[in-house]
């Protein structure tokens, strides 16, 4: 199961900076040049800006991306404002995004049209490229991590969680934050005291580096109470909820595994959005 990754022929390594800003900056033009006012549908097609701006995640890129353009407009130099007026401006073709670049900055007393508003342009727009790329960079949104989580365990021994986690090396060595909660029987989550959480950081792991990536391999055991489940008021209702947390926000796949071997009143029920994997135990019918 996937969050947002990447897809077609853009490079998932970060090796080539050059690169990827080139990448960027070609794809700026190509938003500055393209029909219509800027959109998420618009922006959906530049993947290399995808990634830097949100890490390949669609929303959040374009809500940094969005949030980039304004900052560039009120606080930027004039080329910088320029490219990012030429891109963002409310109209539906680039010479008219280009009219407002000479409305909105500066005349210095001369008459400008819009071949000067592509000028500047011009000139902004590889400065964005590499602001944006660098930002990435110092974020951590530039790399990738594949992680792998296997369940397996009775009632009577346990639950044992697998954690396998592959990152590219660029990325700070941080082991995902797993988190436990219980359920009440009428549905609630206990308080904050019943949480439990597992610092996998300063835990004993498997580990194995190579030139471009790392691999760790995490065990986390939770017991499980007697009565667990009969803790439940109706089918459906969840009794556990296990969350494992990346704490960067990298390109990121999650696979999942149920190997368990619970009571035939127990379900499992696994679900991903962005950055939590959620791994939930739920009452059914026997």
């Amino acid at each position: 199961m996937q969050n947002g990754g990447v897809t077609g022929t853009l490079r998932d390594d970060i090796d080539d900076l050059v690169a990827l800003t080139e990448a960027v900056t070609e794809e700026l033009r190509e938003l500055r040049a393209a029909h219509g006012v800027l959109t998420v549908q618009k922006f959906a097609q530049a993947e290399a800006l995808r990634r830097v701006c949100g890490g390949g995640d669609l929303l959040d890129a374009f809500l940094m991306f969005e949030r980039e353009m304004k900052r560039y407009q009120t606080t930027g130099n004039r080329d910088e404002a320029a490219a990012a007026i030429s891109i963002t401006a409310p109209a539906d073709n680039v010479l008219d995004r280009l009219e407002h670049v000479v409305g909105a900055l500066p005349q210095d007393g001369r008459i400008r049209d819009q071949r000067t508003g592509r000028r500047w342009s011009d000139d902004g727009i590889p400065i964005i490229a590499r602001d944006l790329v660098h930002l990435a960079e110092v974020q951590g949104r530039l790399g990738t991590e594949l992680l792998t989580l296997e369940l397996s365990g009775t009632l009577d021994d346990g639950l044992r969680l697998d954690i396998y986690q592959l990152t590219t090396k660029t990325l700070e060595d941080t082991a995902p934050a797993v988190r436990v909660w219980r359920y009440t029987p009428d549905g609630d989550i206990t308080e904050a005291s019943s949480e439990i959480e597992f610092t996998l950081d300063e835990a004993p792991a498997t580990e194995a580096v190579n030139e471009e990536y790392r691999a760790k391999h995490h065990q986390v055991q939770i017991e499980l109470p007697e009565g667990i489940t009969r803790s439940a008021a109706e089918d459906g209702d969840p009794l556990y909820s296990i969350s494992v947390e990346s704490r960067d926000a990298p390109m990121r796949t999650v696979s999942f595994t149920d190997e368990s071997q619970l009571a035939p009143t127990l379900s499992v029920r696994f679900t991903t959005y962005r950055t939590v994997a959620t791994i939930e135990l739920l009452r059914s019918s026997a």
